[in-house]
């Protein structure tokens, strides 16, 4: 097995606090959660708490928790959409390799200055496009492994997105 990862966790919305964190706490011998930053307190505490996560390595913000000494191998940045470029770059020089939830920038220079940066820190990054994890599509799966429905020939799929997706993403 490969070595444990440290994670300083930047965002603790539905992706960081209930995805990811969630994942580390699922798979402790391959990942573990050393610093977060968040600008709702609320969140920060019970983050902290639930993860043993000291005071001192909870930040009030990502720029707060990039402007320390590297404190783990890799950051995750579940930040809002239009953050994460100007949270990235500055993390990627202080030398973390990055998780970056989807979409990098809505502002395609931003993505290629980006891919520049990376290039030249020879960092990784990332790009989080997981509607395959979501619930519904492993049911999916499941029925169709279970054969349950006979032999599949072609599939058909229409995902219609609501108001409280962009509500909620600001996709």
């Amino acid at each position: 097995m490969g070595k444990k990862i440290s994670i300083a966790l930047a965002g603790l919305g539905s992706r960081g606090k209930d995805a990811y964190a969630q994942a580390a706490k699922e798979f402790p011998e391959k990942m573990e959660i050393v610093a977060i930053a968040d600008i709702d307190p609320a969140k920060l505490k019970e983050v902290a708490e639930e993860f043993h996560i000291p005071q001192e390595r909870c930040f009030a913000s990502a720029e707060e928790l990039i402007a320390q000494e590297k404190l783990a191998d890799v950051m995750f940045i579940t930040t809002q959409d239009r953050q994460h470029v100007g949270q990235a770059i500055p993390a990627l020089k202080k030398g973390y390799h990055l998780l970056l939830e989807k979409p990098i920038s809505p502002d395609l220079e931003e993505c290629r200055e980006l891919v520049r940066v990376a290039k030249e820190c020879d960092r990784l990054v990332i790009i989080c496009h997981v509607l395959r994890y979501a619930p519904i599509y492993s049911k999916l799966k499941e029925v169709i492994d279970s054969g349950v429905a006979g032999d599949i020939v072609s599939v058909m799929s229409i995902e219609n997105v609501g108001y409280w997706h962009q509500a909620h993403s600001f996709v």
